[in-house]
Order: C-alpha cells, then sequence, then structure tokens
C-alpha cells in the first residue's frame, strides 16, 4: 500500500502522507454535531500514551487508489442519544468535502465505524 500521494506540477513534486489524510478526516469527523471523539485503535493509543499524545500516527485506515482517488475508513464514538445513521452519514460527507478542499484527493470509499456511544 502507498504511503502517499505523489503528484508533479510544473514546480515540482508535491507528495501528501497518509497520516496527513488521516488527521484531515479524523478532524472533518470531529467537527459534526453528535460525534463525541474519534476511535482509536490499541497502536494509536499505545502510541500516544508512550509519546504523551505527540503520536504521529493517526486513527484511521487510508488507501490511496488510482486516479487520485482515496479509501478511507475511520472509527467513532457517537454521543448517546443521536440517530447514528444521521451522524454517520453526516460525518461522510464532511469527510469528502474536506479531503477534495484540501488535498485535491477524491475521496470514493468512506467507510465509518461507529465503536461506542458515550454521554456528552
Amino acid at each position: 500500500m502507498l504511503q502517499q500521494d505523489e503528484r508533479r506540477n510544473e514546480y515540482g513534486l508535491v507528495k501528501i502522507h497518509k497520516n496527513v489524510v488521516a488527521q484531515i478526516a479524523s478532524m472533518a469527523a470531529k467537527e459534526v454535531e453528535g460525534v463525541n471523539r474519534i476511535s482509536a485503535n490499541i497502536i494509536t493509543r499505545a502510541l500516544n500514551v508512550i509519546t504523551k499524545g505527540k503520536s504521529v500516527r493517526y486513527p484511521g485506515r487510508i488507501e490511496f487508489l488510482k486516479n487520485n482517488e482515496v479509501a478511507i475508513s475511520i472509527g467513532i464514538i457517537v454521543n448517546y442519544g443521536v440517530n447514528i445513521p444521521e451522524v454517520a452519514a453526516s460525518v461522510q460527507e464532511n469527510i469528502k468535502k474536506t479531503v477534495e478542499n484540501m488535498t485535491g484527493l477524491y475521496p470514493v470509499d468512506i467507510h465509518i465505524k461507529v465503536k461506542g456511544v458515550e454521554a456528552r
């Protein structure tokens, strides 16, 4: 799996690492009302503990595809009492819009994994 997206323009080469896309997707997901937080996997949680929150690994899975397309998978914890399908759809829409605007990549597959419910 590619670790970064590479594009050449008239000035040179532009590389966007998959962690950048994951960070953008995480921030876009957190902007959606009803999302309590992003769910980190065990490796990310361990790195955050060891590095005291300064880990460069972001939760989620990013896969670069052909033609500037990208697949994104991210886990979220939602607030108790929200409509989960509506919140998940809003997260997908916000991630798509934000990643496209910031990177020029086209999210074609955005998987939202609702991993828990918490009180606000």
